[in-house]
C-alpha cells in the first residue's frame, strides 16, 4: 500500500482551532485539502496558526465543512529568521501597503508598523484596511511556508511608532537600529553593526521623512544607510532595507522546513 502524498501548501488554522493533540481546518481550508488536493483519512498535511509552529498531521476526518487531523509533530521556528526584523514605515497609499505586505512577509519581517507621518497622504488605517492587509499577511506565511504571522499595526505619528516598538523590544537582546537615508554609509557594517538578533529599521513615506523626524530618529539611535543612487518608492526601499536587515543577523541562512 502506498503512503498518501503530503500536499506542498501550508494549510492555515485558526488559533482556536488548535487543541492539544488535533487540528480543525476552517470551512475554506478544509475544501483546498479535501477538493483541491483529493486528501483523504490518513494523508499528511502540516499548518500553522502563526504563534512560530508548525503542526505536522495526519487526516483523520474528511468532511467537506471541517477537516480535523492529529497533530503527529510540532515544530517550533520552523521558516523562520534566527533573529527578529521590525518595520517602522511612513504610511504610503493603500496599494503600496499591500505590496509591501506581500513581499515583505515572504523576506521574514517580524513586524510591520505603517506610521502616519509628516508627509504622509492618509492620515491613518483603519481598522477594515488593516483587516485587509492581515489576510495578505496569512497568505505570505502560507506562501513562502514560514510559521509566525507577521503583526500589522498602525500607528499615528512616527513618535507613536518609536515608543511602541522600543518599548516592546525590552525583553528582546539589543537590537541595532536603521533608517534609510541617502547621506548614510552604503552598508550597515559601516556602521559598526555586526551579527545582530534583532534589527530595527525605519523607512520614510513619499517625501521622505521631515527634519523633525528624522532628528527623533536620531535620538533613538538610529544609524542612517544609504540604499543608492536611484529614487526609490517607500516600499521599495523598505524591501531594499529589510534585505540589509537579514544579513546582519545571526547565521543568516533559515532553519531548516
Amino acid at each position: 500500500m502506498t503512503t498518501p502524498r503530503r500536499p506542498d501548501t501550508l494549510f492555515w488554522v485558526e488559533r482556536a482551532n488548535v487543541q492539544r493533540s488535533f487540528v480543525t481546518l476552517d470551512p475554506e481550508e478544509s475544501h483546498h485539502l479535501l477538493r483541491v488536493h483529493r486528501a483523504e483519512p490518513g494523508a499528511p498535511f502540516e499548518a500553522t496558526d502563526g504563534t512560530g509552529v508548525l503542526y505536522r498531521c495526519r487526516l483523520l476526518d474528511a468532511s467537506r465543512s471541517a477537516a480535523r487531523g492529529e497533530i503527529v509533530e510540532r515544530v517550533a521556528g520552523s521558516g523562520e529568521l534566527p533573529g527578529t526584523v521590525r518595520l517602522i514605515v511612513g504610511l504610503p497609499d493603500l496599494r503600496a501597503a499591500e505590496s509591501l505586505i506581500e513581499h515583505a512577509v515572504p523576506l521574514g519581517a517580524s513586524e510591520i508598523v505603517f506610521a502616519a507621518c509628516e508627509r504622509s497622504g492618509p492620515a491613518t488605517l483603519g481598522e477594515p484596511k488593516l483587516e485587509r492587509l492581515r489576510r495578505l499577511a496569512v497568505a505570505g506565511v502560507k506562501q513562502s511556508r514560514r510559521s509566525l504571522l507577521p503583526g500589522i499595526s498602525a500607528a499615528p505619528t512616527l513618535a507613536a511608532a518609536l515608543d511602541g516598538l522600543l518599548g516592546s523590544s525590552g525583553s528582546e537582546p539589543p537590537s541595532v537600529r536603521l533608517v534609510a537615508d541617502p547621506s548614510g554609509p552604503v552598508s550597515a557594517s559601516e556602521l559598526g553593526a555586526g551579527a545582530q538578533s534583532a534589527v530595527i529599521a525605519a523607512v520614510g513615506p513619499p517625501g521622505g521623512f521631515s527634519d523633525r523626524e528624522t532628528a527623533l530618529l536620531r535620538e533613538a539611535e538610529f544609524g542612517p544607510i544609504s540604499l543608492g543612487t536611484n529614487r526609490l518608492t517607500t516600499e521599495t526601499a523598505a524591501l531594499a532595507l529589510l534585505c540589509e536587515a537579514r544579513n546582519l543577523l545571526r547565521n543568516a541562512s533559515l532553519r531548516p522546513i
